[in-house]
């Protein structure tokens, strides 16, 4: 009996440190999603790409990714659509991404900022600490200006609503020249567009380097992936630089 004590003690303080350190990874899981359209699920979509990304990473392997997104969706789309709602109260979302149609913060203004706002109210009464992101799109290809008119009004909702802006309408840009990131309807990303969108979309939600992640996709070459993180990763370090 006089080794019994001592070895149940032992017992119940390794089941209560395997306890706590299973509660303790659960709490620093995060739980983040994506409200978009077909610019975010095309090619088996950014959130797709981002899990495959973050998979063996230390520290963030555990997050969960997923995505509200369906053809041609406004924010307005989303505010009453069942499906959305349904997603939206299946937990608690620590980060939130939200993207409007194509033209729509240049040519439907005045409802981009209002569901915006309405949105960000939402998502605050669900959870006051979630963080909300705007995933500022691309111009079309054939355009020349349409990029910087769609930074400009998301820049202005960011600031409105306190959320952080990932650029990734200027980085296609800024890569126009090497690289083409559109399918053939120079609108939606092609498989690369999507794969370099879901690399920024990682060093703006982790804070982390992107080229140091493993290798994914399997519809890619090795070197194409080498390259693609590359840009993503140098593109953020010049957004650093620049709002420094």
């Amino acid at each position: 009996m006089k080794f019994l004590i001592p070895f149940l003690l032992v017992t119940l303080i390794a089941i209560g440190c395997n306890s706590h350190e299973k509660t303790a990874k659960e709490e620093s899981k995060e739980n983040i999603l994506f409200i978009g359209n077909s610019y975010t699920y095309r090619n088996g979509g950014v959130d797709y790409h981002l899990r495959r990304l973050v998979k063996g990473v230390n520290d963030i392997d555990s997050t969960y990714i997923t995505r509200a997104a369906q053809g041609k969706y406004h924010l307005y789309t989303h505010w009453n659509d069942k499906k959305t709602l349904a997603k939206l109260l299946t937990r608690k979302w620590d980060k939130v991404i939200l993207q409007e149609y194509s033209s729509g913060p240049t040519k439907e203004t005045k409802e981009f900022f209002k569901y915006g706002k309405r949105w960000k109210e939402r998502l605050k009464k669900l959870n006051p600490q979630t963080e909300i992101l705007l995933y500022a799109t691309w111009g079309y290809k054939q355009t020349t200006k349409m990029v910087d008119s769609l930074d400009v009004q998301y820049s202005k909702l960011e600031n409105e609503i306190d959320a952080y802006k990932v650029p990734v309408g200027l980085m296609w840009k800024s890569l126009k020249e090497k690289v083409n990131l559109y399918d053939a309807d120079n609108a939606h990303p092609n498989r690369k567009g999507t794969f370099i969108t879901a690399c920024l979309f990682y060093e703006y939600l982790f804070n982390k380097d992107v080229t140091k992640t493993p290798h994914i996709d399997h519809k890619l070459s090795i070197e194409t992936q080498n390259q693609l993180k590359n840009w993503a990763h140098e593109f953020h370090l010049e957004m650093i630089k620049k709002n420094t």
